[in-house]
């Protein structure tokens, strides 16, 4: 009777320890995914921002390149000879 009294208990203890083992490993587990999670969501924020800036960049770029243009387009207006002269220059050849 004790031997059965001691497989019993024993083997309880056993299953409660299995069982036990299985929640710190599915705690681990969690842990393990929000971690990775965290990362992810770092990387993504990072490439957010590179973009963003990526962005500014070229909207600065196409507003510099856009005055310049308009600056040319007035010095090239100042410049040019009336289509009004060029009648008369040729009409007096």
């Amino acid at each position: 009777m004790k031997k059965l009294g001691f497989f019993l208990v024993s083997t309880a203890s056993l299953a409660l320890a299995a069982c036990g083992s299985n929640e710190a490993d599915t705690l681990n587990e969690t842990q393990a995914q929000n971690m990775e999670s965290e990362a992810l969501n770092n990387l993504a924020a990072e490439a957010a921002n590179a973009e963003i800036e990526a962005l500014g960049n070229q909207q600065q770029q196409l507003e510099a390149e856009n005055t310049a243009a308009s600056n040319a387009a007035e010095t090239v207006g100042d410049n040019a000879t009336s289509p009004s002269e060029v009648e008369d220059d040729v009409q007096g050849m």
